[in-house]
């Protein structure tokens, strides 16, 4: 009886050890991207991007009425290339840099999270006749381990709905301050309405 549940042991292990070992084998690396086109200006969606103070209107990952106890720091310059953002929260810590941006067309930025690997993201925009498409990609490499290799395949898909989720956010943000409310609607109407003529 002792040798049957040995064996089954020794069998269980080995499988854990298989299953631990193309984990390890499995290529770490990944890469992914979600766009979508916004009804508005490439400045005014650039200037929601380029500040990370801006980034709580639209933002999923750093947004304080969502996440738990999320406590975030700016550095001095509040845009462009430079600013940083530091945050800690109940996932841990870490920080998000800016390393490049192009004024109404390319922002580049570096996140560092607790015990990961960096990892390199980047928005681009692209003016259509009447709104503008935002592309939003980031690539790297999950740290190692025997199954992070197995996670590696659900991450990406995980991700790209995470920022497909964000960017919709900053549709409605954007969209929702170029609007014009049907009272101002109105309000412009009897301004520029025929006035009533003078009496005699």
């Amino acid at each position: 009886m002792l040798k049957y549940y040995f064996r089954l042991l020794l069998l269980f292990g080995s499988v854990v050890l298989v299953f631990a070992l193309l984990g390890c084998l499995i290529p770490r690396s990944y890469s992914f991207k979600s766009e979508l086109a916004i009804q508005g200006k490439p400045e005014a969606i650039f200037a929601q991007l380029d500040s990370f103070e801006n980034w709580p209107n639209w933002s999923r990952q750093y947004n304080p009425a969502k996440i738990t106890d999320l406590e975030m720091q700016f550095n001095e310059q509040k845009s462009g290339k430079g600013a940083a953002l530091s945050w800690t929260d109940t996932r841990g810590k870490g920080k998000i840099w800016i390393t490049e941006s192009t004024p109404s067309r390319v922002i580049e930025y570096s996140t560092d999270f607790e015990k990961r690997p960096r990892m390199f993201s980047s928005f681009e925009l692209v003016e259509n006749e009447d709104s503008t498409t935002v592309s939003w990609s980031s690539n790297g490499k999950l740290p190692w381990g025997p199954f992070y290799g197995y996670f590696g395949w659900l991450f990406p898909s995980r991700m790209k709905t995470e920022y497909m989720m964000s960017l919709q956010k900053l549709k409605q943000f954007i969209e929702s301050e170029n609007a014009i409310s049907p009272t101002d609607e109105n309000d412009a109407d009897r301004s520029f309405g025929p006035s009533t003529p003078p009496q005699a």
